[in-house]
């Protein structure tokens, strides 16, 4: 995942780079934090379940739920017509275990 450049400077290749930003991008949003909070509790989460616990429209939640799926946060399993989400930790470690060993190497 990561390339050396020199001994002491390394860099992220751009394919995790990009997933870095993305998942990045999906967790700074205090709804999206607030809704994998409800994943503390509940291993599975269909979207009305997640909509229930908001003051917020049913398509504002299927918003947020498609960015943090597109960011590898949730996995999606779908049953009849209704879609279930998951909390996809193990992604979520990677990358962030990426950017951790990124940030220690840095300077």
């Amino acid at each position: 995942m990561i390339k050396r450049i020199e001994k002491s400077r390394t860099v992220v290749d751009a394919c995790t780079a990009e997933e870095c930003m993305e998942l990045l991008r999906a967790l700074s949003d205090e709804t999206r934090q607030r809704i994998i909070g409800l994943f503390y509790a509940h291993k599975e989460l269909c979207a009305s379940d997640i909509a229930r616990n908001f003051a917020l429209s049913r398509p504002t939640i299927s918003h947020h739920l498609n960015l943090m799926k597109r960011a590898k946060l949730l996995r999606t399993r779908k049953a009849g017509k209704e879609v279930y989400y998951s909390f996809n930790k193990d992604h979520v470690a990677e990358v962030m275990g990426t950017v951790l060993d990124s940030l220690k190497k840095c300077c």
